[in-house]
């Protein structure tokens, strides 16, 4: 059947459970959970589109033996720490977790497992799918995702938006108990506990306010005078939207920002075509201008970081080859070893990654310190080694690595043995093919 022709889940099957917006009713929601069996599905509701941050504002939470609880954590301050106990007993799943797991953290909670059914999905062929995907394929059945998007901070929460909630943790349990067989199955099972640790590691940490550094556009920006402006902007824009409870983007733009740092001597003209808030915002931000042209040289910020470590990857073929025979090595590697196992090639290495290891490799091969030696009783090993150093540094987990290596040992291999002393840097520009 089609997704238009499954049937459709518009209610709980134990009806919609009522909102537990009260001291009282969240510990009798902690009381069924502890009495319940397996894991805990769960889901949050978020505003970040129009509240200062990604905090939860509705947490569904459900469990065999325990039915559904909407939880309001907005309403009951204290919900973190008395469902806790529980909570830090008891496995979870979710579905895209990493997109979860930073509110839950900032309730409190540390979850002992994680199950995640879209990491499920990923490795059994079906890339970032969503769970209205996941439940009309193993399911058959489907269900709403159109209130996703809707303002979750509004009190009271309307029905249809806490059935909607409800609904999103009503068949998790019974999703992971299906796909879990078939991961077992394909011998994956592995490697789903290894992406779920992963995830929980990574992304367990509170709600933060956004870095100025992650400012998109601000790589182009070079001038430390125009990083200052940057960050003071940033800062003043940072106080205001937590003080107003906003969206930083509702307070100053983050495009008029990188625009202002990019010509820091024109930043006040920028802000006066680019504002329109209160007289008082606009005295704050320009006091902010003032203060970066002015500050003192030794306290200017040096750019930020560069993660990559290497030259555009488009001028390689021009400048690098190399490197550029490698990354187009590589590529092919990845994709034809995610087609022979029926997954997505980004569930094996992320197109950033690819770059970044052809690039260091091609600098392992060449580099007059490198410890790849023509007389090495084992070149095939030293290369190994070079590849699984590579990839431990792009943090992929052990089951990635051990299929990674045997994918990209060839073309590295053969480019290894083309080599011939003495070796020069692929950073050397047009270096000899």
């Amino acid at each position: 059947m089609s997704g238009t022709d499954l049937p459709i889940v518009t209610r709980p099957r134990d009806g919609l459970p009522p909102l537990a917006d009260s001291r009282a009713a969240v510990e009798r929601a902690a009381d069924a959970l502890a009495a319940g069996t397996g894991p805990i599905a769960v889901d949050t509701e978020r505003a970040s589109g129009f509240r200062f941050d990604d905090r939860a504002w509705l947490v569904q939470l459900r469990r065999s033996g325990a039915g559904t609880h909407l939880i309001d954590p907005a309403a009951v301050p204290a919900a973190g720490r008395l469902l806790a106990p529980v909570m830090d007993a008891s496995p979870w799943v979710l579905h895209a977790a990493h997109t979860d797991l930073p509110a839950l953290t900032t309730l409190g909670w540390s979850a002992p497992q994680l199950h995640d059914t879209q990491i499920a999905g990923r490795l059994l062929g079906f890339g970032q799918i969503g769970l209205a995907g996941m439940l009309e394929h193993f399911l058959g059945v489907t269900v709403a995702k159109d209130k996703g998007r809707e303002d979750w901070s509004t009190r009271p929460i309307p029905t249809d938006m806490l059935t909607y909630a409800a609904l999103d943790v009503e068949l998790l349990p019974e999703l992971l108990a299906d796909t879990l067989p078939r991961l077992d199955d394909l011998g994956r099972a592995d490697w789903y506990r290894q992406e779920c640790e992963h995830i929980l590691t990574t992304w367990s940490r509170p709600v933060t306010a956004p870095d100025w550094t992650g400012l998109r556009g601000l790589g182009a920006v070079r001038d430390p005078r125009g990083l200052e402006v940057a960050r003071r902007l940033s800062q003043v824009r940072t106080a205001v939207a937590q003080d107003r409870d906003i969206p930083p983007e509702k307070v100053l733009r983050s495009a008029t920002i990188v625009d202002a740092a990019r010509t820091p001597a024109r930043a006040a003209d920028i802000l006066a075509d680019g504002l329109r808030g209160s007289a008082r915002l606009r005295r704050a931000l320009a006091r902010a201008v003032d203060e970066a042209l002015t500050a003192a040289p030794d306290t200017l910020p040096p750019r930020p970081a560069v993660h990559h470590g290497h030259p555009d990857h488009r001028t390689w073929a021009r400048d690098y080859p190399l490197a550029d025979r490698l990354l187009h090595g590589y590529r092919d590697a990845v994709d034809t070893l995610a087609d022979d196992l029926g997954l997505q090639p980004p569930e094996l290495l992320v197109a950033r990654s690819v770059r970044t290891v052809a690039w260091e490799s091609a600098v392992g091969l060449t580099a007059p310190d490198t410890a790849l030696r023509p007389d090495s009783p084992d070149p095939v090993g030293d290369l190994e080694v070079l590849l699984g150093g590579l990839l431990d540094q792009q943090g992929v987990r052990r089951w990635q690595e051990d299929l990674l290596t045997d994918a990209l040992l060839p073309p590295l291999a053969a480019e290894a043995a083309d080599l011939r002393l003495p070796r020069r840097s692929p950073a050397s520009r047009r270096r000899a093919g």
